[in-house]
């Protein structure tokens, strides 16, 4: 059966609980390894490489959306690490997305959540080269 795998932002927030940039961007890495390495979630093997903990965590929800890995498939996995990126795997292809940068907003702000999802919301809408850096690994 083929399934759409394109959610509207809406959609990721309902699913996650609140949007962050972390699930739009896991959400839109998940979409680009779909794209190069097959539309069938079955085959692929997704590892999010994080501090394990929230907000870097919340990548693997985006992941999950974006790419079909998801836990009860058993073909996605966090992987404590200093440093963030997904990797993606499927037969010999093999790509690392590392995000870029993100825009810092103080937590001191008093509309802290809602510039979140603003910056969210903006992220959403931006080309993936502005969201991650993508590479073949070997």
């Amino acid at each position: 059966m083929e399934l759409p795998r394109e959610y509207p932002v809406i959609e990721l927030a309902r699913f996650h609980g609140h949007l962050g940039p972390f699930i739009v961007i896991g959400y839109r890495m998940g979409r680009y390894a779909l794209q190069k390495l097959g539309d069938n979630p079955f085959a692929i093997k997704a590892s999010v490489y994080c501090s394990g903990t929230t907000p870097q965590s919340c990548l693997a929800d985006g992941v999950q959306l974006g790419s079909g890995c998801t836990l009860g498939k058993g073909n996605i996995e966090i992987v404590k690490s200093d440093t963030v990126f997904s990797e993606f795997v499927s037969d010999e292809i093999r790509i690392r997305l590392t995000p870029l940068p993100l825009q810092q907003i103080s937590q001191d702000n008093p509309d802290y959540e809602l510039e979140i999802e603003k910056y969210a919301a903006h992220l959403y809408t931006l080309p993936d080269e502005e969201l991650f850096l993508a590479e073949a690994i070997s």
